[in-house]
């Protein structure tokens, strides 16, 4: 499918967060803020605006800025910062104090918190199209909107062979005793076939199912009491304890396949199509691996998609800057009515022309789906509305740069679940000392 990003997982993001936040504090807001959302600012728009983006846009969304120009007047001015470096580059810029009056940027907590929204973003709460965004996904903090999503977020959950499940009379797993029962019940009935495939030789994927474990206890509020500096990673009821604890009992179990610590996630969506494995936890790529090794039929017939966390099912998402936008705080009336102009338009009906054009799911209400979606990520759009979303666990804790190590040494058992948690925290404690923020009692 078009328009999904890769998992934000990697580890130069990772290193960069605590730069960025220690760039952040040393900007502050440019100037004043216009009247908040739903009060019209009482000056005539300009003619212009200048907009920050990502040169990674794909060719719909840049028609979308030509044809805000031709039905408002307004040009935009596009600064485009290449992808590769993206947060660095648009920080380094931040921090000068220099602010376009169109800002693409991420939604996930630790990059949002990161340009000091309250002081620097306007408020878009009370902006119709604030009302609109789906369920499940924001571009907010502390219950203020301060943007909107236009593109899919990338999604993490549980993909299955559906024949192989139907063969067997499974039903798709949504917690994590269900996802044990499930492997257990594959390895008996068929031991040559893995009921959990994974792919710790790429290192950043066995975080897919940590991450998903874990997202009913963020919904919860587990993350606001870790930002609040209520909780500790390694206290006895951490969620990314009682994470890893799972992950090592599907270890002692033999859920997972042999070659678990050198396969490599480019083979995993025709891993599942070949009925290689029975279930792959992996986020929304792996749909189009699934893709370019086949075609719509086949994924819709093979493979199915499923929500899974510990207790109940909430879905693990990460947004891209791509097509999620902010109104920052500029002091120049005009500009400030030309941005909100610029987001009203971008909400509006052209959105659903861009959703056709870029083949993707809406994230605004009463848009239509196109036509084609894989039936996986139509099942995605649904569990979203339905159960709801969290952000994962690392987003809120900057400078943990050995994070994609730790799986992977507790497969070949250098580490517990105990002592990656304890490293975990140790690091989590010494990015906030380098970034300027509260440390944990």
């Amino acid at each position: 499918m078009k328009g999904q990003g890769r998992l934000g997982v990697r580890a130069g993001a990772l290193l960069a967060v605590v730069t960025a936040l220690v760039v952040a504090a040393c900007g502050g807001s440019s100037g004043s803020s216009a009247a908040p959302g739903g009060s019209a600012p009482p000056a005539a728009a300009a003619e212009s605006i200048t907009a920050w983006v990502n040169s990674a846009e794909a060719q719909p969304l840049k028609d979308m800025y030509d044809k805000f120009t031709k039905e408002t007047g307004i040009k935009v001015d596009l600064v485009s910062f290449p992808s590769d470096g993206f947060e660095t580059a648009v920080m380094q810029r931040w921090a000068s104090g220099d602010r376009p009056d169109v800002l693409e940027w991420h939604a996930n907590y630790n990059w949002l918190v990161a340009i000091n929204p309250k002081e620097t973003l306007r408020d878009l709460s009370a902006e119709p199209f604030a009302s609109a965004q789906v369920g499940g996904i924001t571009a907010g903090l502390d219950g203020v909107t301060y943007g909107v999503v236009l593109n899919t977020p990338t999604a993490f959950g549980l993909y299955y062979n559906k024949p192989l499940f139907e063969r067997l009379g499974l039903t798709p797993p949504t917690t994590a005793d269900e996802v044990l029962a499930t492997c257990l019940a594959i390895k008996k009935a068929d031991p040559t076939i893995a009921p959990l495939r994974e792919y710790a030789g790429s290192k950043w994927t066995p975080l897919v199912a940590h991450g998903a474990y874990q997202a009913d206890a963020l919904a919860a509020g587990f993350m606001d009491k870790l930002i609040a500096r209520e909780v500790k990673v390694n206290d006895p009821d951490s969620p990314w304890l009682a994470s890893l604890e799972f992950y090592k009992k599907l270890l002692d179990n033999g859920c997972f396949n042999a070659d678990i610590l050198t396969a490599q996630f480019e083979t995993a969506g025709k891993d599942l199509l070949d009925g290689k494995a029975a279930m792959v936890s992996m986020h929304t790529g792996l749909v189009q691996q699934a893709l370019d090794a086949s075609d719509v039929a086949t994924v819709d017939k093979t493979i199915g998609w499923t929500p899974w966390a510990g207790k109940k099912p909430v879905v693990t998402v990460e947004y891209s800057p791509i097509g999620t936008y902010y109104l920052p705080k500029t002091g120049n009336a005009g500009r400030e009515a030309a941005g909100l102009q610029f987001m009203t338009f971008m909400t509006g009906p052209a959105y659903a022309d861009y959703v056709k054009a870029a083949a993707m799911i809406p994230t605004l209400k009463d848009v239509p789906t196109p036509d084609g979606i894989p039936a996986p990520m139509l099942q995605i759009q649904e569990a979203v509305t339905k159960d709801g979303t969290a952000n994962p666990i690392w987003v809120a804790l900057p400078g943990i740069t050995d994070l994609v190590n730790y799986p992977g040494q507790l497969i070949n058992g250098d580490l517990t679940p105990q002592s990656a948690v304890d490293l975990l925290q140790k690091q989590a404690e010494q990015g906030a000392k380098a970034a300027n923020l509260p440390p944990w009692p």
